[in-house]
């Protein structure tokens, strides 16, 4: 079997998934091989590095696009506010769905993204990358197991740095029209993601956001900046715990994702560099527990590159999210902790109750 690979967009983020494809071949995981076989991007000065890419057609038109009769899967990688028109059509014309998270700008559109593709057959996913970090795998076995007893407090932190630099120009990413929010949408998405599939889902919502650097440059002036650059949430769970979430795009200095998870016997700390999390007992030592892999945790271990050809741990979730994807279409359906459809609305409508709260704090 050969998997006929779209893609839609040729910007940072849709390069960062065509660096993990073209590792595939070398890395060897259990999915099919992929064939490049149509880029989509509105740019046609990018004509000619999309063919040099490997890309057999490249189109400017997704209706063109979209009738390429060997296209089986669809990735999308494009502004937040394109998702829901996009994932719409690449789901009415047949093909399966990878989209660039967040699934859309607002809870509005994920909902009615919803009510549009109920009874579709065709597989989506969404890259929120960071449930197929390994030591998140092992964590969230781990809990549900009960090595920590009961959950009653936890801490996630994900810090950008580049936007503090006032001279940085101004993109899709700092319009709100585009985007829908700064990093509580860009970065928060992912942590928020992480609370529901770790631990719990969330019963109340209090944050607060700010935006740090107020104007940017423009081709056309200098223009005020309408998104975040920080945000602090803190959740109330349904199984009892609090916790915060915290998302930066300012933090020089900073930079990393820390996850701290804390219950009655214990506690779990997560880095992304280590594939397994530190976890510490009740009197503060650290220990190696034992334990089985859950369901999620055993589709996930043949799909992360080892640590001698680790590309960094981003690029690795990248990796691995990629091929569960693939696959998933290969074998005809998603194990169960996939990041699909409705994971991807009820991680939106969670974005969505955040930015509620903090325009009214």
């Amino acid at each position: 079997m050969q998997i006929n690979y779209g893609l839609i967009g040729l910007g940072g983020i849709a390069r960062t998934h065509l660096q993990a494809i073209s590792c595939m071949p070398v890395l060897s995981p259990p999915v099919p091989p992929l064939n490049l076989a149509a880029l989509l991007t509105t740019d046609p000065g990018k004509t000619d590095f999309g063919h040099k890419l490997g890309f057999k057609h490249v189109e400017q038109d997704l209706d063109r696009f979209l009738g390429l009769p060997e296209l089986d899967v669809v990735d999308i990688c494009t502004p937040n506010r394109l998702h829901k028109e996009q994932v719409i059509a690449v789901a009415k014309a047949g093909k399966h769905i990878y989209y660039e998270k967040p699934l859309t700008a607002d809870g509005q559109e994920a909902a009615a993204l919803e009510q549009e593709l109920v009874g579709t057959e065709q597989l989506l996913q969404g890259a929120f990358v960071l449930r197929f970090l390994p030591a998140v795998a092992r964590a969230r076995t781990l809990i549900a197991q009960g090595l920590l007893g009961r959950i009653h407090s936890f801490r996630f932190q994900l810090y950008h740095a580049g936007y503090l630099n006032p001279a940085r120009p101004g993109s899709w990413r700092l319009q709100a029209e585009m985007s829908g929010g700064g990093a509580l949408m860009d970065l928060g998405c992912h942590l928020l993601d992480l609370v529901r599939f770790m631990l719990a889902e969330a019963e109340s919502v209090q944050a607060w956001t700010e935006t740090v650097v107020k104007e940017r440059k423009w081709p056309q002036g200098m223009e005020k900046v309408d998104v975040d650059d920080h945000a602090l949430v803190v959740l109330g769970l349904k199984n009892g715990s609090r916790g915060t979430v915290e998302v930066s795009r300012v933090a020089v200095g900073g930079e990393g994702l820390r996850l701290e998870i804390y219950g009655s016997n214990g506690a779990v700390h997560i880095t992304p560099d280590k594939p397994v999390p530190h976890c510490y007992d009740v009197s503060g030592r650290e220990f190696i527990p034992e334990g089985e892999a859950d369901e999620f945790e055993r589709h996930l271990q043949p799909l992360v590159p080892p640590a001698k050809l680790s590309m960094g741990w981003m690029l690795d979730s990248h990796f691995a999210s990629l091929a569960w994807f693939l696959r998933s279409v290969q074998t005809g359906s998603a194990p169960v902790g996939t990041p699909d459809l409705a994971e991807g609305v009820k991680t939106q409508l969670l974005v969505q109750a955040a930015y509620d709260s903090a325009k009214k704090t």
